[in-house]
């Protein structure tokens, strides 16, 4: 009676002959060839498409990136706005705390936030930020320098450089509004961008009309 329970148990798991292909059950098919679908697309197609599409946000002639409360700078032209609002936009007043372009290989960021200290103090809380990040290969170039806008609002700049790209970092404090400039990248496009970063770093004004 036993040996004739198992048999009749096997025989009921065994797929029939006419849905068997290569020893597999060809009902299945549909539902692994979906999952295999779906995981080329996830694995493969995502990624190159995401690399085929490129930012489509240039900066074009008399653009204002606001940068904080009242506060903007002039971004280089034709380089892409990866975040931020333009002045005269809905939500430029809201700045969402940063505004940041790439351009030339080169990312060019600016933060904000309040901060009551000198430019000073702020470029050093940053430093200690930005080295803790657990690169070993972060290293300070030299002292920091003084950097002045065109508006005539005084900061300090400091350059670092890693594995992973030469930089700079600057900071000022204008109106309770800190402000920390960075920009990166590998270090012949850091050193072919150095004026238009320049540029950029000493636009940073009031906007006219704001209530800061």
């Amino acid at each position: 009676m036993s040996s004739t329970n198992t048999t009749s148990r096997g025989a009921k798991r065994r797929v029939p002959v006419e849905h068997r292909f290569l020893g597999l059950d060809k009902r299945s098919f549909p539902y692994a060839l979906f999952v295999a679908g779906v995981f080329l697309v996830a694995t493969a197609l995502i990624p190159r498409v995401d690399g085929w599409i490129d930012w489509d946000d240039p900066v074009r002639a008399g653009d204002q990136l606001a940068t904080g409360d009242g506060l903007a700078f002039v971004p280089a032209t034709g380089w892409e706005v990866i975040s931020g609002f333009r002045v005269g936009e809905a939500n430029a007043g809201a700045a969402a705390g940063s505004a940041k372009i790439t351009g030339n290989g080169v990312v060019f960021d600016i933060t904000y936030d309040a901060f009551d200290g000198t430019p000073s103090e702020l470029l050093e809380q940053i430093a200690k930020v930005t080295s803790g990040t657990g690169d070993e290969t972060f290293t300070i170039d030299g002292e920091p320098a003084t950097v002045t806008t065109r508006a005539g609002d005084v900061g300090v700049i400091q350059a670092y450089s890693s594995a992973n790209g030469d930089g700079l970092i600057a900071a000022f404090v204008i109106n309770g509004t800190g402000l920390e400039v960075t920009a990166y990248g590998a270090p012949a496009q850091m050193a072919a961008a150095a004026d238009t970063v320049h540029a950029m770093i000493t636009s940073i004004h009031e906007v006219e009309g704001s209530d800061s």
